[in-house]
């Protein structure tokens, strides 16, 4: 076998194996921002101490308007 075909399968071998990995990387790249806004999604529709805290000065804040408005008017 010539050199040059040698040379010549090695490079169309190579330009495969590039293409192959190209090809997962660009797929990895997707399952894993799927994965991404799957899990930000399960995040955001939990009911966790966060939203508990949150709620808490929601209703407080209003039951603090509610007083001084109260002491305010008579």
């Amino acid at each position: 076998m010539a050199t040059n075909q040698i040379q010549a399968d090695r490079d169309k071998r190579l330009d495969n194996l590039k293409k192959a990995t190209d090809k997962w990387a660009q797929d990895e790249t997707d399952r894993l921002n799927y994965e991404k806004d799957f899990l930000k999604s399960v995040l955001k529709g939990r009911t966790g101490a966060g939203r508990l805290a949150t709620q808490n000065v929601v209703d407080t804040w209003g039951i603090v308007v509610d007083a001084i408005k109260n002491f305010l008017e008579g």
